[in-house]
């Protein structure tokens, strides 16, 4: 028989052991930003439309431009504007690329901060590399993966952009909302692929 005080001590282990296990299997069980970037992961490339309108002061209306937007993983970016001058970003690895009114540039990432924390956010959200958007910005999401929103906020004091916020459904990004100091803010709306 067991006396009183190895009882206790028996009961107590006991309880220990049941709670690091709970608190185990809470940890281990993904959360609804870890289930959204392992959405993101598998998807291996994309393409949808867009519509943006720029905001700032000094404009008596906003800036609206249109076109497409394309994905390739891991690191493939492209913004190619139809309306209202034809233009394209591609961005590959650390590579920016810029072509307008028949003239291309070609600029490193790494020499533009203000521009890779935007592509960052991007590249990073769509290849569901959760744990490295959790090193560059303090992550908050909100609702569940039918519907849900991300802001992204800079862990940088001296970035350009002051917060990306992202809306969706499961893999598929329904809007962008980029926030710049001074209350300058683009609002890009998300389509369907384009007509073939």
């Amino acid at each position: 028989m067991i006396s009183g005080p190895r009882r206790r001590l028996a009961a107590l282990a006991a309880l220990i052991t049941l709670g690091l296990g709970a608190a185990a299997a809470h940890a281990a069980a993904p959360t609804p930003f870890t289930r959204l970037m392992g959405l993101f992961a598998a998807r291996r490339h994309g393409e949808v439309t867009f519509l943006a309108r720029t905001y700032a002061r000094g404009l008596t209306r906003p800036l609206v431009s249109s076109g497409v937007l394309g994905y390739r993983a891991p690191d493939h970016l492209e913004q190619h504007t139809l309306k209202p001058v034809p233009s394209a970003l591609i961005v590959d690895g650390e590579r920016l690329t810029v072509r307008r009114g028949g003239h291309t540039r070609r600029l490193d990432l790494r020499d533009y901060p203000d521009i890779a924390i935007y592509v960052d956010a991007m590249r990073d959200t769509l290849a569901g590399r959760g744990a490295r958007l959790q090193r560059l910005f303090a992550v908050g999401f909100t609702g569940t993966l039918a519907h849900w929103q991300l802001t992204l906020t800079p862990l940088r004091s001296d970035a350009h952009v002051r917060q990306i916020r992202l809306a969706g459904a499961a893999a598929d990004i329904r809007s962008i909302e980029i926030l710049a100091p001074h209350g300058a803010r683009t609002l890009m709306r998300i389509g369907p692929p384009p007509a073939s």
